[in-house]
């Protein structure tokens, strides 16, 4: 991604705003830092990228999506319905 059209994103009216987080718990400002680390980017550019990925669209592939869809459906073991529900019920019970 270029930071540059991430940046841009981040003005308003020509002056960069400022962001306060409050509250970070460590295990998440720990994952932040080593991902930080990990891609060259200081914490504030990683918080930036993170929350650009995050909050962009992302266009979804049709075909796709409906071949994952036909997978899970072969892939499951069955069908529930009412009959199978009472059953798993009253089997639940004893």
């Amino acid at each position: 991604m270029d930071l540059s059209v991430a940046r841009a994103g981040w003005c308003r009216y020509g002056a960069v705003v400022n962001i306060t987080v409050k509250d970070v718990p460590p295990a998440l400002h720990e994952r932040l830092r080593e991902a930080a680390d990990r891609s060259g980017r200081s914490l504030n550019k990683m918080i930036l990228f993170t929350l650009e990925r995050a909050l962009t669209p992302q266009r979804t592939d049709r075909q796709r999506l409906m071949s994952r869809i036909r997978d899970r459906r072969v892939a499951m073991p069955l069908l529930l319905d009412d009959e199978f529900l009472a059953t798993a019920i009253r089997e639940g019970r004893e």
